[in-house]
């Protein structure tokens, strides 16, 4: 499961079949149903196009960010600044919660609507600039796909957005292309 930053980010499909087919899965209700129950969203409607137009808006900078500090360049200060701008829509409210008999302490966004998902989208980011390692964030293999992973794995070794499609895809079409050159070699 991707962070939400690349959820969103990933929000514009290419066909990793490489039809060329492409789309924007943010007018996609039912994606876009699990992507806000994912980052927080609380109304009964789905976003109207103000609302789906800041989502694009923050993903056209996420894509912008992330190209930048995956090949180790550092973000700059109105790319910083834009990225606390997404922070401060959404403020959190700390609340200590026991579960198991473990207290942690909740942080509860206190918007509600497109500003408590932008912001959750915003801290997912954050948190990875924070705790994570940007070096770990990757393009899927396949060139026809094309989405933006976040590798985990112990080694670094991850190289498709998902091991049974675009792995098994370009693992297929290897296999075949060496079949070709076989035959005609």
């Amino acid at each position: 499961m991707e962070p939400l930053w690349a959820d969103l980010i990933n929000s514009d499909w290419h066909d990793h079949r490489g039809t060329g087919a492409r789309e924007d899965r943010i007018e996609n209700d039912v994606w876009l149903a699990r992507f806000l129950d994912k980052a927080g969203w609380t109304a009964k409607q789905l976003p109207g196009q103000e609302e789906r137009q800041a989502l694009r808006e923050m993903r056209r900078y996420l894509v912008r960010v992330v190209e930048r500090v995956r090949h180790n360049k550092e973000m700059s200060k109105r790319e910083l600044d834009r990225l606390n701008q997404f922070l401060s829509r959404s403020p959190v409210v700390r609340r200590l919660e026991v579960d198991g008999g473990s207290p942690h302490v909740a942080l509860i966004p206190s918007a509600v609507g497109i500003d408590a998902v932008l912001g959750e989208v915003a801290a997912s980011f954050a948190e990875m600039m924070e705790n994570g390692d940007p070096t770990r964030i990757k393009t899927c293999a396949n060139t026809d796909c094309g989405w933006v992973i976040y590798d985990n794995s112990r080694n670094r070794t991850r190289r498709w957005c998902d091991k049974t499609e675009c792995g098994n895809l370009i693992k297929v079409r290897r296999h075949r292309e060496r079949k070709r050159e076989s035959r005609s070699g």
